[in-house]
């Protein structure tokens, strides 16, 4: 253990098995998926984006190559949030980024009709109450704004999987 939160540890250690070289790879092959959501989000110029579960800050740091405004970095690790400070800070984006420790489920340090656009990935899978963190979503949002989100689907994690068989 590094001292690290578990979220931190496991972004760092545990998702690419602690290898350097597999950690770089894994991060390679999830920015299809932030591209994925970036572009399904219609990210305009100079909107605010809130990037809900951040961890290391792809999707919000992607954003603001795409010239978004402000991004919200919003997550329940300290030390995560640290990262994506002290990537915002290396990348000079740092004046257009807030970081803020909150729950998907619980967004209430941000306005409502505060933000353009929501965004999120892998992070609903560990939700337990996933309604809560939609309606916090819904709330947030600017009216005319938009949420876009990838998610995992485990087929094998519980009976929901046969009410899924559409998608």
């Amino acid at each position: 253990m590094t001292g690290k939160d578990c979220w931190a540890e496991w972004l760092a250690e545990k998702r690419p098995g602690g290898a350097p070289d597999e950690r770089r790879g894994g991060l390679e092959r999830l920015t299809r998926w932030r591209d994925s959501v970036l572009e399904n989000a219609g990210l305009s110029e100079g909107e605010t984006l809130l990037d809900v579960g951040c961890g290391e800050g792809l999707i919000g740091l992607g954003a603001l190559e795409r010239g978004a405004g402000t991004v919200l970095f919003a997550d329940i690790s300290h030390d995560l949030l640290d990262v994506c400070r002290e990537v915002a800070t290396e990348l000079n984006v740092l004046e257009r980024c807030r970081f803020v420790h909150a729950a998907a489920d619980d967004l209430s340090a941000l306005q409502d009709g505060s933000v353009d656009v929501v965004t999120t990935r892998s992070v609903l899978i560990y939700v337990a109450d996933k309604e809560s963190a939609l309606h916090e979503f819904a709330r947030v949002l600017r009216p005319g704004g938009r949420i876009s989100l990838f998610e995992p689907i485990n087929r094998f994690r519980s009976d929901e999987h046969r009410h899924m068989d559409g998608l």
